[in-house]
């Protein structure tokens, strides 16, 4: 009898632990949660209707927004910073804000990745303006843009010129509203079997890159392909690649295509960096109350701050790591650069014709740049110019 009570105790001690700790919590997320979908939701067709994101909400009541995979999903810096940022979010809310950034797992197709945020499957994702460019072509002005300005001169047309609002306007014909929230590094030029020492070595190229930058390799007479992330590998290996463009050098430290390739180009001409977005669905943002609008605006530039400051260190790691691979770091020969530039040019004016609100954005962002270089030459000096790090003489 005795060790029958015992067990009983025992039996009620486990229980109420496993309450507290993992049944509670959960109950309670659900309960406080106004918009929760079911995993059912995710897999509807798009042309089906959506379930309503946001109930009425009460004065207090946590938000916990559906998420997904940040798109694109094989880009680890993406998902690094978008975690980082709903790890901030819910600790600076008290947990009012909770934004899940799920495993990268295929719950909804990258292709139908934007209308699920459109239509309001989910309520939030974390995206490179690249998720709208085939809808929105002006969007390439926010994504990787071949001989785009430095990071700073963007993040300040972004934050003090036109370029936010424009952003915003673009998406918001789509029932999203966006938020600059992070900041993805330059990349490198890519990775190369043979060293390039002439134009003459762009001939027929066999190169993976995506974006703008491919129109411009298809200009000089390289061999585009456009390849997944994980197809590179193989590419390399059955001899049917010369050379690829993947990401920054943290990134592509950990990549494994060293193993092939020995020769690493910089200038990232074809991508100078680019901001991150946290991409809502308009009916989910119009439903909070300013206060929580206020925190997601705020908590977003401080992001996008940190991510920049932060951008150097650690792309000198990435750097440092590469270099132990016994790879080569090489800078493209100027004349290469320059044949590059032109053909951007060409490409340039090929997409200002074909969508005027692309030209038009484009040409915000560069009258912006103009009118601070003048400020620029006069007010900066290189601190560092006259001395070295050892302060000997």
């Amino acid at each position: 009898m005795r060790n029958a009570v015992i067990g009983v105790i025992i039996g009620l001690v486990i229980g109420v632990v496993l309450g507290v700790t993992i049944l509670t919590p959960e109950l309670k997320t659900h309960a406080a949660s106004k918009s929760v979908l079911s995993e059912r939701d995710l897999k509807k067709g798009i042309n089906e209707e959506a379930a309503p994101v946001l109930a009425a909400l009460q004065q207090g009541d946590a938000i916990h927004w559906r998420s997904a995979p940040p798109f694109p999903s094989d880009r680890p810096n993406v998902a690094r910073q978008a975690s980082a940022y709903a790890k901030q979010l819910a600790t600076v809310s008290g947990d009012k804000m909770i934004l899940p950034v799920l495993a990268a797992k295929e719950v909804i197709a990258a292709e139908n990745m934007f209308a699920a945020i459109a239509s309001g499957r989910i309520d939030a994702l974390f995206s490179t303006a690249e998720i709208g460019v085939h809808q929105e072509p002006a969007l390439w002005v926010y994504s990787a843009i071949p001989f785009g300005p430095k990071a700073q001169d963007t993040l300040d047309w972004l934050h003090s010129g036109n370029g936010e609002k424009r952003l915003q306007d673009i998406f918001a014909n789509h029932n999203i509203h966006a938020l600059v929230c992070g900041y993805l590094a330059p990349e490198a030029s890519g990775w190369f079997i043979k060293e390039l020492n002439g134009t003459e070595d762009l001939k027929n190229l066999r190169i993976r890159i995506n974006g703008l930058g491919a129109k411009v390799w298809a200009k000089v007479g390289a061999d585009v392909k456009k390849l997944s992330a994980e197809e590179i590998m193989a590419a390399f290996d059955q001899d049917e690649l010369d050379g690829a463009v993947f990401s920054t050098p943290a990134i592509d430290a950990k990549a494994g295509f060293s193993k092939f390739a020995k020769n690493y180009y910089f200038p990232g001409w074809q991508n100078q960096g680019q901001p991150l977005l946290l991409l809502i669905n308009s009916r989910a943002w119009k439903r909070l109350d300013q206060e929580r609008q206020t925190l997601l605006k705020t908590t977003c530039v401080q992001q996008t701050t940190m991510a920049h400051a932060k951008a150097a260190e650690i792309q000198f790691q990435g750097l440092s790591d590469i270099t132990k691979q016994q790879v080569s770091l090489r800078r493209l020969p100027s004349f290469i650069v320059n044949r590059l530039r032109e053909e951007w040019k060409t490409v340039l004016s090929e997409e200002a014709r074909r969508d005027s609100n692309f030209r038009q954005t484009w040409e915000d962002l560069s009258t912006f740049v103009e009118t601070r270089k003048t400020w620029a030459e006069l007010g900066r000096v290189d601190p560092f110019a006259d001395y070295n790090s050892s302060f000997t003489k």
